[in-house]
């Protein structure tokens, strides 16, 4: 090649490189813009909300030893294993570069996983619907109002809500893709992780089995690709089993989720209202938008088949072929064509609320829109291959619009109402009003009064407010079942007069620190606590926040702490008869976010 050729070759080489990867750049900028617009939605405000007790205990657990945390994680507290650890290594990383455990801090990783979540979602739609379909199905999901609120906690729910979205995306891709290697590998890691996230991913494994089994069993367009690759498909299924073996010993903990009631039907009707943020004609026009999905694909399958029972083939296509019928025969090919993603995106929506519900039903408590929040992607995606159903353009257009304007203006409801327990303002109340030697006894320290405000002592250490381990009732929830707490401790402890008193002889103030009462027998236990040390003791000081959180202080002086406490709490009961909160005022907040509406 001579060197004018050479370089002319040189030139247009250059040039299709050039071409290829403005290409790929204008294919990727849907995706990238929807992950931008997405952190812009989840990082507003993040850390404005204080953290709310499970939020506290996540940070806490984290903050521990390796040691320590892995064999927590492997005996009280077998949920949520993977992020646990990533956890760990975040607040090191971010303990490092001299950042302290700020809400912002440690609800990023959420925050990340959501809106990663979020380009998931738009490939998904991409690639078995249309452009314009990943835009609308990423961004309805993008504003789902469950989908925000776990974007802003330090819980597992946003990455296991990335880890799943990937694995159906995996899934799907195993029967239609070209080269199934490198969706194979991706297919069992993300389902695995998922596994190790969350442990209600069990539940999603196995719709997953059953979605596989649908796919061998319908006959649709994905049917001849399910037969022709079973054996790799069984055989991701197969490995996922064999490295979620560790699991089935902590799976079998199901009191871990008896703090939930059992649901009835009218808790089934209620789950969009409540998911989707209570905006009733939101919730209506989003379930009527993926009905043409739900009825029109089902019924062009069953006159397809009815057809071509009736007529012969060589009568079908000399009709094609005369093109008397042929738009409306492609639009119903269109329609069913979409069968299998519908059988797909049904089971991973429908099929897991009624599972879920069903298994409530039972010992095992997993309805909850904490769980479920992983149907959401499926839900948007749902939604958005009914309206590609829609004719005309225009109305479809309109109707896309309209849903992501009412999905907007309900996502902005929710950072007024992001605040479920106020830790923060009553741990900050006390480090102002704390000085040396003051104690500190908190109630009810399982539900997690102790775990929170030590959340904000290490977070915002303004003072040296801390809790000495001879404090009645000082006892972390993992520490129960782990050995670190010393024989005999029991967070009822502070409840006891007797050792409140003999804590309070030896300190000059005492703060009486209350928050997340689980019941009304222990909320007038609290009561009668409250009442004799406002009889013996001076109070300086007190103030409440909200989600039930109180904190008193009280000046311990000599005359008054050497009078002779009674026995126990309940020798009170019969004398003093403290009124009670009504409605259960102090119960307990359940583990549950603010339900709609």
């Amino acid at each position: 090649m001579n060197p004018a050729a050479r370089k002319a070759f040189g030139l247009l080489s250059q040039q299709l490189r050039s071409r290829a990867s403005l290409n790929l750049t204008i294919a990727w900028l849907p995706a990238i813009c929807l992950f931008l617009l997405a952190l812009l939605l989840y990082l507003h405000a993040l850390g404005s909300p204080s953290l709310w007790f499970d939020e506290a205990f996540s940070v806490e657990l984290a903050r521990q030893p390796l040691p320590r945390l892995w064999q927590a994680i492997w005996g009280p507290e077998p949920n949520m294993e993977l992020y646990y650890l990533l956890l760990h290594f975040w607040l090191q990383l971010t303990g490092a570069l001299g950042q302290a455990p700020t809400e912002f801090i440690v609800r990023l990783p959420s925050a990340i996983c959501a809106a990663l979540s979020v380009v998931v979602v738009y490939l998904f739609g991409k690639r078995y619907l249309s452009v314009s379909g990943g835009l609308c199905a990423a961004l309805l999901y993008l504003l789902n109002y469950s989908t925000l609120i776990y974007a802003q906690q330090t819980r597992a729910y946003a990455l296991q809500l990335l880890l799943l979205t990937l694995s159906w995306y995996a899934l799907a891709a195993c029967y239609t893709a070209r080269r199934l290697a490198g969706w194979w590998t991706l297919y069992v890691v993300a389902t695995t992780l998922a596994l190790y996230a969350q442990l209600f991913s069990l539940v999603i494994f196995f719709i997953q089995f059953v979605t596989i089994a649908g796919l061998w069993l319908l006959p649709t367009v994905w049917r001849e690709a399910a037969r022709q690759r079973w054996k790799p498909i069984a055989s991701a299924l197969v490995a996922i089993g064999l490295l979620a073996l560790p699991l089935i010993p902590v799976a079998r903990q199901t009191g871990k989720t008896d703090w939930l009631a059992q649901p009835h039907f009218h808790d089934l009707l209620n789950l969009l209202a409540v998911m989707l943020g209570g905006d009733h004609p939101l919730v209506t026009l989003l379930v009527l938008s993926c009905l043409p999905a739900l009825i029109l694909i089902p019924l062009a399958f069953s006159l397809q088949r009815l057809q071509s029972r009736r007529q012969p083939q060589p009568a079908r296509a000399s009709e094609s072929a005369a093109g008397g019928d042929v738009p409306t025969d492609q639009r119903w090919y269109h329609s069913v064509s979409h069968l299998p993603l519908l059988w797909l995106i049904s089971c991973w929506f429908i099929l897991t609320i009624l599972l879920s519900f069903g298994l409530s039903l039972g010992p095992a408590r997993l309805f909850s829109s904490r769980y479920l929040v992983v149907t959401m992607p499926a839900f948007a995606l749902l939604s958005a291959l009914g309206l590609s159903l829609v004719r005309p353009r225009l109305l479809q257009q309109a109707l896309v619009l309209l849903l992501v304007a009412l999905s907007f203006v309900n996502a902005l409801d929710y950072y007024p109402h992001a605040q479920l327990e106020d830790w923060r303002s009553a741990a900050m109340w006390l480090q102002h009003h704390y000085q040396a030697n003051d104690g500190l006894v908190c109630y009810n320290t399982i539900q997690g009064c102790q775990v929170s405000f030590e959340y904000y002592f290490a977070a915002y250490p303004i003072s040296q407010a801390h809790f000495t381990n001879d404090a009645p009732g000082n006892l972390l929830s993992w520490q129960t079942d782990s050995g670190y707490a010393a024989p005999g401790r029991t967070p009822d402890a502070a409840l006891d007069i007797n050792a409140v008193a003999a804590y309070a002889r030896q300190h000059p103030r005492l703060f009486y620190i209350v928050g997340r009462v689980p019941d009304s027998q222990a909320a007038q236990q609290v009561s009668v606590v409250e009442t004799w040390l406002d009889h013996h003791y001076h109070l300086l000081a007190s103030m409440s926040s909200a989600g039930g959180i109180s904190v008193r202080l009280y000046a311990v002086t000599p005359e008054l702490s050497s009078e002779r406490p009674p026995t126990s709490a309940s020798g009170w009961l019969l004398t003093l008869a403290p009124t009670i909160p009504p409605n259960g005022e102090l119960s307990l907040i359940r583990r549950e976010h603010r339900p709609a509406g």
